[in-house]
């Protein structure tokens, strides 16, 4: 859903928030300011802006995530703080127009972290409390001297960022995962009572702009070898397994490949966040409808399966979690070149992975027959750390009698494995 960009307020903010020891309470602060005059400008109306988003969290979020869709006019929220604003206090009715422009910036920019969200390098954020943020730059994780004024605030930020993005966050359900496509965000918000000790949330950015294979051999996760392996693969149909543990680089590396593939070839994109966002211009992008969207939902599996009824060259699932490890198998299985994430330990780990998950929907197929499926379906799989490929194997087939599959590795140990994906 579209985001309405944070205005410089809160760039002015950021300096009076960051370095925060002991950040003042807001109704203490309001309190201050009334018995000095009523004097709310500048910090005063800052303090009393999350006490407005809080009163419209209470009464009426879904009008939150109506505007950021653009499906209601701004002017519903604009005249909804009016009249929270003429219930709180007279006074701070003055400076009304002020009030509700800080308002509005709150509810749909990303205050504090809004800098952080535009840093292309930076690829993750995350808070577990008011003044507890971290960042990954450039692959390395630090801290960030920031804070929210104090724990309301925060989790009142945290709470709006998952409401206006279409999702629900409250006690009954307490834990939310929503994508910003604005931003190119995957975004999950946990809060009491499933998270003890206050509100967290977790960031994963996704670049605005693609990067090619030669991008990522720039930034050291490939070399001249893998470079020329990956570009050569894309042009055949081999099915391609991509694995790490989290923030490995699969997502990035698998959207580099997907750029590289012929410039007709269809490919439908199935995921349950948005997190591909391909720039080829025959790529189909569908993601699951969960509960709370209303109608009947979706699954990964659904999708695929209704993807063998499309004319499609190409399948590719952003992350393998699931049940929808046997409908990526059926589909490979059928002829089709299927490309996906998964979370694996190593190489070798990959397939008992997609073995474990695919099993619960196998309804009484044996491992056996599933380990053929997976030994004739899968070619390779690319094994990650670290924002830099570790290992390539090649799969050559599943041996019945000793209950082993037929790989071997292409890279590192291969001396020029671009050969290999022209000779397959």
């Amino acid at each position: 859903m579209p985001l309405v960009t944070s205005p410089g307020w809160f760039a002015e903010k950021l300096a009076r928030y960051q370095i925060c020891d002991k950040p003042a309470r807001f109704k203490n602060a309001v309190s201050e300011s009334m018995q000095n005059g009523g004097d709310f400008t500048a910090g005063g109306l800052a303090d009393f802006t999350p006490l407005i988003c809080s009163r419209i969290l209470a009464t009426d979020p879904a009008l939150v995530a109506e505007v950021t869709a653009g499906r209601t006019s701004r002017q519903a929220l604009i005249s909804l703080i009016a009249r929270i604003v003429e219930e709180e206090s007279l006074k701070i009715g003055y400076f009304l127009e002020d009030l509700q422009q800080q308002v509005m910036a709150f509810l749909f920019g990303y205050g504090l972290l809004q800098p952080y969200i535009e840093n292309e390098e930076v690829s993750d954020i995350d808070g577990t409390g008011p003044s507890e943020f971290s960042i990954k730059l450039n692959g390395s994780r630090q801290a960030l001297p920031l804070a929210f004024p104090d724990a309301r605030t925060y989790d009142t930020f945290c709470r709006l960022v998952i409401i206006r993005n279409g999702g629900i966050i409250n006690e009954n359900d307490s834990h939310c995962r929503v994508s910003d496509g604005k931003y190119r965000l995957r975004i999950n918000v946990t809060v009491p009572p499933r998270s003890i000790n206050g509100a967290s949330i977790s960031i994963r950015k996704h670049r605005l702009k693609n990067l090619s294979l030669h991008d990522l051999k720039v930034k050291g996760m490939l070399d001249s070898q893998l470079e020329t392996l990956f570009k050569k693969l894309a042009l055949t149909d081999a099915t391609v397994l991509f694995c790490g543990k989290g923030a490995a680089g699969k997502t990035t590396l698998l959207r580099a490949f997907i750029e590289a593939l012929p410039q007709m070839e269809r490919v439908l994109i199935a995921e349950s966040d948005s997190e591909l966002y391909p720039e080829k211009p025959y790529c189909l992008v569908q993601r699951i409808k969960k509960l709370h969207e209303g109608g009947h939902p979706i699954s990964l599996r659904d999708l695929i399966a209704d993807g063998l009824t499309m004319s499609l060259d190409t399948y590719c699932i952003g992350e393998i979690v699931g049940d929808e490890a046997l409908e990526f198998m059926r589909a490979a299985f059928s002829g089709h070149r299927c490309l996906a994430t998964t979370h694996a330990e190593s190489a070798e780990d990959a397939l008992d992975r997609l073995l474990s998950l695919a099993r619960p929907a196998a309804n009484g197929e044996s491992d056996r027959i599933l380990k053929r499926m997976l030994a004739k379906s899968v070619h390779y799989v690319v094994f990650l750390r670290s924002f830099r490929v570790e290992q390539v194997l090649r799969i050559h087939g599943y041996q019945e009698s000793e209950d082993v599959y037929e790989m071997a590795e292409i890279w590192p140990s291969q001396q020029d494995a671009a050969t290999d994906a022209a000779d397959g």
